[in-house]
């Protein structure tokens, strides 16, 4: 993946190396017109030159942004391209991933609480019942997609009082599919997360929201 640290995509000015995942690259960017911070995911070099994977990446803004109203679900701004790049401008989400929590508490040999995991679960299974009514499945539902957003007011907290200050965000959509259509994922292709997936996501056979559940 090309350094894109210190450069300018359209308005969107690039500060940080955030994380890169199968697809893409993700950085915490500055939105210059509207002077507040994003994150600015932009397509692997290497699959920018193919229609399908420009499509899927199309299809994953255009699934999340569809989302965007849950409290829950990471909230897509833009999409664009320029030359080359492809990029798509999402929510900056402060804070660190549930995975990165889990790893925490196991380095200093806690345990996450009970009320925790309660609060997580809950938030993350309001978020998949929004996504499945609107016809989108995820399917990489796992500890890394998943935000823990510091709340400005602890008083939010929802699901269970005494969980963490924070608010579980999903987020990464690349391999949502909506159930209407969209693009089909190439015969023998493997997509997912081998830990979390369903039996039948491992199967390649049809998946519905169950598939989250099962994975959550």
């Amino acid at each position: 993946m090309m350094n894109l640290v210190g450069r300018q995509i359209d308005n969107y000015r690039i500060d940080m190396l955030l994380g890169e995942g199968g697809m893409g690259a993700v950085y915490r960017a500055q939105d210059v017109n509207l002077a507040r911070p994003v994150a600015l995911k932009v397509m692997h070099p290497h699959f920018a030159g193919q229609p399908e994977f420009r499509q899927r990446f199309l299809q994953e803004a255009q699934a999340a942004a569809r989302l965007g109203d849950h409290l829950s679900i990471v909230n897509i701004f833009d999409f664009g391209q320029q030359g080359s790049v492809f990029y798509m401008v999402m929510e900056y989400v402060p804070g660190s991933s549930l995975g990165t929590y889990i790893k925490h508490v196991r380095d200093n040999r806690q345990v996450v609480k009970l009320s925790e995991t309660l609060m997580v679960l809950a938030q993350v299974a309001e978020a998949l019942g929004y996504a499945h009514r609107e016809g989108v499945i995820h399917r990489d539902i796992k500890p890394d997609n998943v935000l823990l957003k510091p709340l400005v007011d602890p008083g939010q907290k929802t699901a269970s009082q005494g969980g963490l200050p924070v608010r579980a965000v999903v987020t990464d959509f690349g391999l949502a599919k909506l159930l209407e259509g969209g693009v089909q994922t190439r015969t023998g292709t493997f997509m997912g997360t081998l830990a979390y997936m369903s039996p039948e996501q491992c199967l390649g056979r049809p998946l519905d929201g169950r598939s989250d559940l099962y994975s959550l």
